[in-house]
């Protein structure tokens, strides 16, 4: 179905892009000078979050951040990113943009040049008339989506829709575990006996299992990206790709770019670029144990924030 694509460049031209990014800064909190510290200390003023705030939006914006059961899903191979539905530079400034992101955040990305695409940033002119018709020609970008799965994308409103394809894996080998439904047809159909996973070490902070996101897709409708530039869109698409995330429900007590395509009156004023938040998310979700269960996965955001904000001098 989606022929022009625009996939990433290589390692290196990442990485130039990642330095000229580095060369604007856009500082939040306001410095200001006072006679009473003496002339030379600079005193900033900032709003501080609150801890719980910052973990409540987390798990919010984390499908299946309650679970005990299962970790959290996030890229195990190599991250491509491939752009349908744009001019060619445009494109190739989106790919580019989420391949630095992904690389800082701490994400394996591909340095193959026109590497195979896993990630995919989708502009058509409707966002659930696409989907449709994604999945009555039995995709493979819709295709091993599970009922739930399903049921969620087309219950979205605004102008994005994102879904990730997820494998559950043996921590120790990599390879696929039938679960659910699954296990079950293929036991009874006789392919093999009861399903066992052996794994080298297991406990209450080490689950028996990873998942693995294969593919991650956002569709994107083209009337809504009038007035967005390239790193908006990239640094958007970023954080519903390379995390199993969900759009907020309406305003958040912490600022998220999720916010940016959502409906109604909570997408206005949203970021146009990942915010500290957003980046302490990611860096959260991939320094973290691919075993350790969702509920504990991202628990030093608040830490890796601070952090974020030094960097950026907010």
């Amino acid at each position: 179905m989606f022929a022009t694509l625009y996939r990433s460049r290589s390692a290196f031209a990442c990485a130039a892009y990642a330095m000229a990014s580095t060369m604007s800064v856009n500082p939040v909190f306001a410095q200001d000078e006072t006679e009473e510290q003496g002339a030379n200390t600079i005193i900033v003023d900032g709003q501080r979050i609150d801890t719980a705030d910052i973990r409540s939006t987390a798990r919010d914006i984390t499908i299946g951040s309650y679970s005990y059961q299962v970790p959290l899903a996030r890229f195990t191979r190599p991250v491509c990113a491939g752009v349908w539905g744009l001019g060619e530079d445009i494109g190739q400034a989106i790919s580019d943009r989420i391949m630095q992101n992904a690389a800082e955040i701490g994400a394996e990305v591909s340095d193959e040049v026109g590497c195979g695409a896993n990630i995919w940033v989708i502009v058509v002119d409707d966002v659930e008339a696409t989907f449709t018709q994604l999945e009555e020609d039995d995709s493979h970008m819709t295709r091993h989506l599970t009922p739930l799965q399903v049921r969620k994308i087309r219950s979205e409103e605004g102008s994005a829709r994102g879904w990730s394809v997820i494998s559950t894996r043996n921590p120790d080998t990599g390879l696929p575990v039938p679960t659910g439904f699954e296990a079950t047809q293929r036991f009874f159909e006789g392919e093999f006996g009861t399903p066992v996973n052996q794994v080298s070490s297991m406990s209450r902070s080490e689950l028996g299992i990873r998942t693995d996101i294969e593919l991650s897709v956002v569709l994107l409708e083209r009337s809504a990206l009038a007035d967005l530039d390239t790193d908006a869109l990239g640094d958007y698409a970023t954080m519903r790709l390379l995390a199993y995330t969900d759009v907020p429900d309406g305003d958040t007590p912490v600022s998220t770019i999720l916010s940016l395509f959502i409906a109604g009156d909570a997408a206005i004023g949203a970021p146009q670029r990942m915010t500290a938040f957003d980046r302490a998310y990611l860096r959260a979700l991939y320094r973290s144990s691919p075993v350790r269960p969702a509920r504990m996965a991202i628990g030093n955001i608040s830490a890796l924030m601070d952090d974020e904000q030094d960097i950026d001098g907010e």
